[in-house]
């Protein structure tokens, strides 16, 4: 935890961009959305200061972000048009009609001029989270006597996006292992289904070391999923990403800049 008079001036930050992104943090918040944890700034264990260290330094170098995000989707992209940091559609009635957002969310065009997007979902020393009868979470997934019912909104998601096997529950997807996985997934495959984009891949960013995603959620949701699915889904990992990063991205600092990510992230 770091003392008050440090977090205030953003010493989660990564120094050389720190001023920056406390800038971004200063933003307009939309009204269907949440501010930021008051933890995010003090809590050096939680994940989410995590986004705005990897990501916002990104756009620095625009050619290199489309050939990093191009080899991690597999897929020739055209331009990278935003990164941003705790993100949804709007109105969220026209979605899942509720608050999922992604930790990061990319549009892009794609080489044939379509738009496209890539949800992310960074994980750090999180693991799986109850649902807690009694909250709208609840709501949405189950009805009064405890029975499985997805909401309507999430319903339409789930069977329009066809990630799923057929034999595949909705009671299995909405448990505690998948269900923010879940959600993060079907929120980009409304948003498909809607016409705002072609193309969406969902990520879920983790360090190999937090062994809840790397040897359990990860490969027990990708069981889960149809061919269509596991085209949309991808589990990453910091050190890949890092590694990614030292390939494609050419900025001033960038050796710096990775090695403090590894250190503070990995060691």
């Amino acid at each position: 935890m770091l003392h008050y008079s440090d977090a205030r001036k953003g010493a989660v930050f990564y120094e050389p961009f720190r001023a920056e992104i406390l800038e971004k943090l200063r933003e307009p918040i939309p009204p269907t959305s949440s501010a930021p944890s008051g933890q995010m700034l003090t809590n050096m264990l939680r994940s989410e200061h995590i986004p705005y260290n990897i990501f916002c330094p990104l756009l620095k170098d625009r050619e290199g972000c489309k050939s990093l995000f191009g080899e991690i989707i597999g897929e020739e992209i055209a331009s990278i048009d935003a990164i941003e940091i705790e993100y949804h559609p709007e109105p969220i009635e026209d979605y899942l009609s509720d608050h999922t957002s992604f930790d990061v969310y990319i549009p892009y065009t794609n080489s044939n001029g379509k738009p496209c997007g890539i949800g992310i979902e960074v994980k750090y020393t999180e693991k799986e989270y109850p649902l807690k009868q009694g909250t709208a979470e609840y709501r949405h997934v189950k009805d009064e006597a405890g029975n499985t019912r997805l909401f309507p909104h999430y319903l339409n998601a789930t069977t329009g996006s066809r990630y799923y096997k057929e034999s595949v529950s909705h009671s299995t997807l909405i448990q505690n292992e998948f269900r923010q996985i879940w959600r993060n997934h079907i929120l980009g495959a409304s948003m498909v289904l809607k016409g705002d984009i072609s193309r969406f891949t969902s990520i879920t960013l983790y360090p190999k070391a937090n062994v809840h995603f790397h040897c359990h959620a990860m490969p027990d949701y990708r069981e889960l999923l149809s061919p269509e699915g596991e085209k949309s889904f991808i589990p990453l990992t910091y050190e890949d990403i890092f590694s990614l990063i030292e390939k494609h991205i050419n900025i001033e600092n960038t050796k710096e800049w990775v090695e403090y990510l590894k250190r503070r992230y990995l060691f």
